[in-house]
């Protein structure tokens, strides 16, 4: 963190100013500098004022009242008047800089080495992850076998609950609830399930640019505070259909990386996870989708498109819906849909084929069929029994 030159603390070294200096009435002399440095080995020390006028480009200025090496970094904001025997230079922000080193026509250099030379720190990313390829929740029987793959991507594997037995090369490992772990390109990797229990998690085929891979990758991670968070994000905005959604996706797919890589820089304070925590992935999961139904509970709703919405397969899908509400997903919507349809018919307002046509019903035929099989009763003798005269 560094001040402006229009900031306060800039005074002790000099000044700012607005109107660009004229050179042949004040005597000056005025050098056009071209610069990239990123790394400063000399700093200029003149006995008069100088002046810095920036061209083109961000620059900073290191600059101190001694040589001690007590520098201060400052970001150029407007021009600069420097005061006599100050100790500074000019450091490139952007790729390349032109300023104007305005002097006195008798002027007194001297030139002060640095060793070691100060090197300006930018923030660049030192991790590029171009595309996220796939990502998918899978919720996985018991004595479910995977023979193994291997392919040209990164794969991130969560386990939201239950234990996951993983081989990567033919090295074994042991996943438990909230434990996740990454599979470097090309290797070779097979997954199992107990034959006690089930095992649901996360899957996320990705691409990834970056010189430490080896430290992340065939490593099992238990997730701390933060990290769990970050995941969770992640899980919860992969079905947004926001506009840049896409975006904010990558951005948390990236908090998830760098947590990993700091991941042994962290002390264990933040190992302990929130008793929300406990609530599983597949819980938000199920939530979500049955908002996503009622919200269109008047359009026809496929099981595939809640799948490609939720990134579930199918057969996972299948076993939520089991699991948690004792029904396959097609009769929760057309059970829903009933219900929806009784409502509709008391309010009177509407025809029975109407109604039909507005909660996505093929046909009357199709609806009344339905009605009857749900309720024992057809949808017009519904309506007799409400509105007798």
């Amino acid at each position: 963190m560094y001040d402006k030159t229009t900031s306060a603390q800039f005074r002790k070294y000099g000044f700012i100013y607005d109107e660009a200096k004229d050179i042949n009435k004040d005597d000056l002399i005025l050098k056009q500098i071209v610069t990239s440095d990123k790394v400063i080995s000399s700093l200029y020390k003149f006995s008069e004022p100088a002046y810095i006028e920036i061209v083109k480009g961000m620059a900073s200025i290191l600059i101190s009242d001694s040589n001690s090496g007590d520098f201060k970094l400052f970001a150029v904001h407007r021009k600069l008047q420097i005061k006599p025997n100050m100790y500074f230079n000019i450091i490139s922000m952007t790729d390349q800089i032109t300023f104007n080193l305005i002097i006195p026509s008798r002027y007194n250099l001297k030139l002060e080495f640095l060793n070691p030379p100060y090197v300006y720190n930018r923030i660049l990313p030192t991790i590029n992850i171009p595309e996220i390829m796939a990502y998918y929740y899978t919720i996985k029987s018991p004595n479910y076998n995977f023979k193994g793959e291997r392919h040209s991507l990164f794969e991130l594997t969560f386990v939201d609950n239950g234990t996951l037995n993983t081989s990567i090369d033919g090295i074994d490992y042991t996943l438990n609830s909230s434990d996740l772990i990454i599979y470097g390109k090309n290797q070779f990797h097979t997954q199992s399930v107990n034959s006690d229990s089930a095992c649901s998690y996360l899957t996320i085929m990705f691409d990834m640019e970056c010189d430490d891979e080896r430290l992340i990758c065939n490593k099992v991670f238990h997730c701390r505070k933060e990290l769990y968070k970050a995941v969770r994000i992640f899980a919860k905005n992969i079905s947004s259909t926001i506009p840049y959604s896409e975006n904010l996706i990558l951005s948390n797919f990236h908090e998830i990386i760098i947590r990993l890589f700091q991941y042994d820089y962290l002390g264990v304070d933040d190992s302990k996870l929130p008793k929300e925590s406990y609530q599983h992935f597949q819980d938000e999961l199920l939530e979500g989708i049955l908002t996503y139904i009622y919200e269109k509970v008047s359009s026809p709703i496929s099981i595939e498109e809640l799948c490609t919405k939720f990134s579930v397969s199918r057969s996972s899908l299948q076993t939520l819906f089991k699991n948690n509400l004792n029904t396959s997903p097609k009769k929760y919507i057309n059970d829903l849909k009933l219900s929806k349809s009784k409502q509709l018919i008391k309010e009177n307002k509407y025809t029975i084929s109407e109604i039909a046509f507005m909660l996505g019903f093929n046909s009357i035929h199709y609806f009344s069929r339905a009605f009857t099989q749900h309720y024992e009763i057809s949808p017009s003798e519904y309506a007799q029994t409400l509105f007798k005269s």
